[in-house]
């Protein structure tokens, strides 16, 4: 009977677990409600009549009905393989029918910027709700406070509106876990006091939520007891909370996760992190990173002395500024899997202690200023992965402090001072490593048998500036690496004439070999050796090949810098793909017109150097389409017409445009002045006439003090390496400060400049141009401008450079000037200004005469031109040189002669007439004799008015 009761009842749950025909049918209306499914993740949807077998679809195995929709997206661990679902509308009204449905994740997905539908909130079976990073919009529904057997609600990262309104979450009495990630709770302030409603929370997520020090109050934590007391997971990192990280955070005994990250906190309680801990001693995970101001006595003193039992597994206080040592008693965390204590501003020595980390997977102490040896004891952290330590003033490495790392994937001790031999031995045990990085030590030397065969298979080599540990030829240990993806070997003396033909790493996509002494044609080499090549360096070598047009054939390659080499003839138009992002032919030979490519354009290019070659012709017109291009440098060619109005209309991105020293011609466009990103303007040394244009003030990052992060010329590599940059360490020559100076890449971003020297413009100072606060040099020399320098000229207050001199300015010198405590050059000469040379304030520190000289009517300090002081009743400018005595001269006898004429004019005018007319002589005897020696004393005493007049030259 048993026996078959149980088969009765299992050819039952068989028969009923087949969905049901409504929700069967509710399913794939949700399912055409999305317009694109480009993964085609719902394609088993169209697949027989059994829903419970669609993929994301979970039933009841007895009842049948839907309980589970799980079509999330996770961002984290697929990336952009798998695309989201597009949906124009909301989540559609046939989920009514899905009446048990207790799990729905459909977080990842795109719905377009609609609302969160109100009817979720009568889904009350619902225990599990994530809508994460779905583009909802608009005012959350409080609906959804009547979903009592919520567990879990997670709708972070949307554009959904609170208002202030929070009440509809304490309704939710059964919620374990909450994600309110990226939402504004900024006028919120009931925030706290709601959530400590919820009886059951054990995990809150508010990172990015804009909360401030008013959510969290001293007093309004006293309140809070019991939700201290049971929270166990608490994220509230990338937020505005400052000042002292708040001590209710040391009462939270069941606390196991913190992050308190990327806030503005400039210091930890008394007593430090070691007394945080021994309170939390469930605690395993402490973020504290990017609080970069956060400093004192963060590690505290007193954990010496503890007990060593802590469960800490991940400690991370990167970026902040301690500005102290690595305590021995971090050695006594035996749990410890990840330690981060990158840009910290720790210094001196690796506590040898830290190799008693057992359990330690990550270790990361990069740039910061740590000193002496690479402890010998880190060779006992035989759980270690991943291990960064550039970019500090370590010299030495510790015997044995590799060997035996039999995990250990990824090595980082570039960038330091290390000095001695790595021999194999150093490398004989790690058979997971996959990334090293040795490179920019330049006392460092690897020293392997040709024929070695090392245990391990890289896909990131990196050795550059390591001259020692690669000499002249390729590494003949490099042919063992099938699995290279990036290739580093910069500036390592290379004196090859080709690629050794055993090296063809068929997965190379990045490879440096810049600033070397290679000679030969290396182009078809390389592509038949390394066809999937995305970036390639072979700058600053001895390269005088003629011909590109092999490297039309790297399908994918996006960055190319060919610059400082011997190369000639004209640029392939083949080569010119849209999948370029930088391109730097700089500093060779080439000749010819820029060319149009053949049916592709440069739509995606950001960076582009042709500077030092021989191109010709007008502004390259492929360029047109290059709406994401940031630095077009073309300087140094001859490069002819007028500058396109389609610079300023298309290229809207463009922050560093140089055209220096070509053959442009024409006005400077006005709209140029559209490029509002623009931080650098070079058009100096061409034959641009007209004015200087007048809305200077457009450019938006001239007159804003804050500066854009990233300069356009590096993008993030491959293999979390890092940053890759086009310029590969290299430095451009730029005119600034009225001399020439060698700036490299990276610095050059940071410059602010304006430099419309030696052409032929004419006009006016513009007055918007003292409205760019952020810049630095203002070079507007040898042109033929005139007029007076704009009074508001302090205004400009980071002006460095000043340089006005060869143009036909007059008036006096601003005072304003003596405002720009910044300013290092001051150049004025070769103009018309006049009076007394400020020396108020910052003015006072230029005491060469050569940024005054040559200005006819300027004296005083620095020049040898005293000013004299006349006495009040007398005309100034009394003392004239000899050039002006001469002028004077010729103008005194014009007005003679003008007097003269104009007497003997006026005089027989009336003579005359008296003569021929005798009523006029009788009129004239009987009224006129008065009215003569009234005429005759006001000529004589204009005369003598004229005459005073003419000693001083500026009223004349």
């Amino acid at each position: 009977m048993i026996l078959l009761l149980l088969q009765l009842q299992f050819c039952l749950s068989i028969a009923a677990a087949a969905c049901i025909q409504k929700e069967r049918e509710a399913l794939l209306q949700f399912k055409n409600s999305f317009y694109k499914d480009p993964s085609h993740r719902l394609a088993s949807w169209n697949n027989g009549t059994d829903c419970c077998n669609w993929k994301g679809v979970g039933c009841n195995q007895i009842t049948g009905h839907v309980t589970i929709i799980d079509l999330r997206l996770d961002i984290d661990q697929v990336g952009f393989r798998i695309a989201p679902l597009y949906s124009n509308n909301s989540i559609h009204s046939s989920f009514l029918e899905l009446k048990y449905l207790n799990y729905l994740d459909l977080s990842g997905n795109d719905f377009n910027y609609t609302q969160i539908p109100n009817f979720l909130g009568s889904m009350v079976e619902l225990t599990y709700l994530n809508l994460s990073r779905t583009f909802f919009s608009n005012k959350i529904s409080p609906h959804l406070g009547n979903l009592t057997k919520l567990e879990t609600l997670d709708i972070s990262f949307n554009l959904l509106e609170t208002n202030g309104d929070v009440e509809w979450i304490p309704h939710l009495s059964s919620l374990k876990f909450l994600s309110l990630r990226g939402m504004d709770f900024s006028n919120t302030s009931s925030l706290m006091q709601v959530l400590n409603y919820l009886p059951l929370l054990v995990s809150l997520r508010l990172n990015y939520c804009n909360l401030q020090n008013i959510h969290f109050s001293s007093s309004s934590w006293l309140n809070y007891s019991s939700f201290l007391s049971r929270i166990q997971l608490l994220d509230l990192s990338s937020n505005k909370l400052n000042g002292q990280i708040p001590k209710a955070f040391q009462n939270m005994t069941s606390l196991k996760y913190l992050d308190l990250s990327n806030n503005q906190f400039n210091s930890i309680f008394e007593g430090g992190i070691s007394t945080f801990i021994k309170n939390n001693f469930g605690l395993k995970v402490l973020d504290l990173s990017f609080n970069i101001n956060l400093g004192g006595d963060v590690f505290g003193s007193r954990y010496g002395n503890q007990s060593t039992g802590c469960n800490l597994q991940v400690l991370n206080l990167g970026y902040t500024s301690f500005k102290t040592k690595i305590p021995d008693w971090l050695g006594k965390f035996k749990n410890m899997k990840s330690l981060d204590l990158e840009d910290s501003q720790i210094y001196g020595p690796i506590p040898a202690s830290l190799g008693n980390l057992s359990s330690l997977e990550y270790l990361d102490l990069s740039r910061n200023a740590l000193t002496g040896t690479i402890p010998t004891a880190f060779g006992r952290l035989l759980n270690l992965r991943k291990l960064y330590l550039q970019e500090n003033g370590l010299m030495e490495v510790g015997h044995e402090c590799f060997a035996q790392l039999e995990k250990l994937e990824e090595l980082d001790i570039s960038r330091n001072l290390l000095k001695g031999i790595l021999t194999e031995f150093h490398f004989a045990n790690l058979y997971q490593l996959h990334i090293l990085s040795i490179g920019y030590n330049e006392l460092l030397q690897l020293d392997m048998k040709s024929n070695w065969n090392p245990p391990f298979q890289l896909q990131v080599f990196d050795a550059s500036s390591c001259i020692g540990c690669v000499r002249s030829e390729f590494p003949q240990w490099l042919q063992t690496q099938k699995r290279l993806v990036e290739l580093w070997l910069s500036n390592t003396s290379l004196s090859i004439s080709c690629i050794p033909t055993w090296f063809q790493p068929q997965n190379l996509t990045d490879l440096d070999l810049s600033h070397n002494k290679m000679a030969g044609p290396f182009f078809t080499t390389i592509v038949n050796q390394m066809p999937n090549l995305r970036r390639l360096f072979l700058n600053d070598n001895l390269i005088n090949d003629s011909l590109l047009s092999p490297l039309c054939q790297l399908k994918n390659l996006d960055t190319l810098d060919l610059s400082n080499n011997w190369l000639s003839g004209i640029v392939q138009g083949c080569l010119l793909t849209s999948n370029l992002f930088a391109l730097d032919l700089s500093s060779n030979n080439f000749s010819g017109t820029f060319p149009y490519s053949h049916g592709n354009d440069l739509s995606r290019i950001e960076v582009l150097y042709l500077r030092n070659n021989n191109f010709e012709g007008s502004m390259p017109i492929i360029l047109k389409k290059s709406k994401f291009l940031e630095t077009l440098d073309l300087k140094g060619n001859k490069f002819s017409g007028n500058i396109p109005t389609w610079i300023g209309d298309k290229l809207e991105r463009l922050k560093i445009l140089i055209l220096r020293s070509n053959l442009f011609n024409g006005t400077i466009p006005s709209s140029i002045c559209n490029l509002t990103d623009l931080q650098i303007l070079d058009l100096a040394h061409n034959q641009f006439d007209g004015i200087v244009p007048s809305k200077l003030s457009n450019f938006n990052v001239m007159t804003r003090k804050d500066t854009d992060g990233f300069p356009a010329i590096c993008r993030n590599g491959n293999l979390d390496h890092g940053v890759v940059c086009i310029d590969g360490g290299k430095y451009m020559v730029q005119s600034i400060k009225s001399s020439y100076f060698n700036y490299s890449m990276i610095r050059l971003t940071l410059m602010v400049s304006i430099d419309l020297s030696n052409n032929s413009l004419v006009g006016f100072i513009p007055s918007e141009i003292t409205k760019l606060k952020r810049l630095i040099g203002l070079n507007l020399s040898h042109n033929n401008i005139i007029g007076i320098v704009p009074a508001e000229i302090g205004e400009m207050e980071s002006l460095e450079s000043l340089d006005l001199s060869f143009n036909q300015l007059s008036g006096p010198i601003p005072l304003s000037l003596s405002k720009l405590n910044s300013l290092g050059t001051l150049k004025l000469s070769h103009n018309n200004f006049s009076g007394n040379i400020p020396r108020e304030g910052h003015l006072s520190t230029f005491n060469e005469a050569s940024s005054f000289d040559n200005n006819s009517y300027l004296c005083g300090d620095p020049l040898p031109i005293k000013c004299v002081i006349e006495n009040s009743s007398e005309l100034p400018f009394n003392k004239i040189d000899n050039q002006d005595q001469d002028e004077d001269k010729w103008e005194k006898w014009l007005l003679y002669i003008s007097i003269i004429v104009g007497f003997i004019v006026g005089f027989w005018g009336a003579v005359g007439s008296l003569i021929l007319k005798k009523s006029w002589r009788y009129a004239y005897f009987k009224y006129g004799e008065e009215a003569y020696f009234k005429v005759h004393a006001t000529i004589w005493r204009s005369i003598e008015m004229l005459k005073g007049m003419c000693i001083s030259k500026r009223i004349w």
